[in-house]
């Protein structure tokens, strides 16, 4: 069963939460053109839909019986098998599926049956345990609305409060649980996790979202992008973890996001991160959600690229730093599959 259609749904709290953050202030907004606001041109050519499927297929045929991928480490931690199985949700397929259901339920219970009792989403491998949970979070809030496990919301809520009560001091997250430093590519996966529960109706207090967009705006860089962990340094999947969030959390006619838009928008093609799969999913949804030139531009040369590279048998590889097969499997689906427009994630 393909789902089909455009995900309207409007949270209230999200809503609530997007609106107490406010708008930018005139002083920091730049000049905006007509065509930079356009509507998102999307657009599922025969060749993207093949892609995608040979892409499904090759997870299908690839998930172990306990809902894990186990030709890595990477693919028993929960967040590589959280953003495995939203390629399936990313095409319109439900848990009901006849072809690929099973595939989304296995992935859903392995979540959460590897859930630790402080609420933690690790799955079966200890490496970065708060990078998995952050792709964890955001992926049972996907699945919240549409499977019949009533294990998935109260899962979600210990996900949701884990990270409420283990933001630090700056505002963001880290590696481990309590943490006491931050940096922008950690606490972009949380931002994710927290902004997708928040659509589903998980309560995310307002002051969270505060404090993490302080902590992005204090790693923006002067001239456009986001550093690691301060305002310095900025490179292409940092950039689109720090614009991405800003947007979804209700700035992005900020300063921080339109200078990022131009600083990507100009090294779009380039290639010039070690990070190519886990770059092009932040940017390819930052470049969404920017639109007009920005989203034509990324759409016209990533996606070809990313289509390009993929293997004879269905997958992404060569890029472990991209989470090994598995993961740069479902990096680069979930980069193309933006243009369906149904993950709720995605929308604008």
């Amino acid at each position: 069963m393909i789902r089909q259609g455009r995900h309207s749904t409007l949270i209230i709290i999200v809503v609530a939460c997007l609106t107490a953050l406010g708008p930018a202030t005139p002083a920091t907004v730049p000049t905006v053109r007509a065509d930079d606001l356009a509507a998102p041109e999307l657009e599922v050519t025969p060749e993207l839909d093949r892609a995608v499927v040979r892409g499904l297929d090759y997870l299908a045929s690839t998930q172990k019986e306990d809902g894990s991928w186990g030709e890595d480490g990477y693919g028993q931690t929960a967040g590589i098998v959280g953003v495995a199985m939203m390629t399936f949700l990313a095409r319109g397929h439900t848990p009901d599926d006849p072809k690929y259901g099973h595939v989304i339920r296995r992935a859903t219970d392995y979540i959460v049956s590897t859930q630790a009792s402080n609420g933690l989403l690790g799955g079966r491998h200890g490496s970065s345990p708060m990078y998995s949970h952050g792709f964890a979070t955001l992926a049972l809030a996907e699945v919240y609305g549409q499977i019949d496990d009533p294990r998935v919301g109260p899962a979600l809520e210990k996900a949701v409060g884990l990270l409420v009560n283990g933001q630090n001091g700056q505002g963001g997250w880290r590696y481990s649980v309590n943490s006491s430093d931050s940096d922008t590519t950690v606490s972009g996966a949380q931002m994710m996790g927290l902004r997708a529960a928040a659509s589903g109706g998980i309560a995310v207090p307002i002051e969270t979202i505060r404090k993490a967009i302080g902590f992005f705006k204090y790693a923006y860089c002067p001239g456009g992008g986001f550093g690691y962990t301060g305002p310095g340094g900025p490179n292409m999947p940092r950039s689109g973890i720090g614009m991405l969030v800003m947007c979804l959390s209700g700035e992005y006619r900020s300063a921080e996001v339109r200078t990022t838009a131009d600083w990507i928008f100009a090294q779009i093609g380039s290639n010039n991160s070690g990070y190519f799969y886990y770059m092009t999913y932040y940017c390819s949804q930052a470049m969404f959600q920017a639109g007009g030139k920005y989203w034509r531009r990324w759409n016209e040369v990533m996606t070809p690229m990313i289509i390009a590279r993929q293997s004879e048998n269905g997958s992404w590889s060569g890029d472990y730093s991209s989470g090994g097969v598995t993961g740069a499997t479902a990096f680069a689906l979930l980069s193309i599959e933006i243009n369906y427009n149904l993950l709720p994630i995605y929308q604008r």
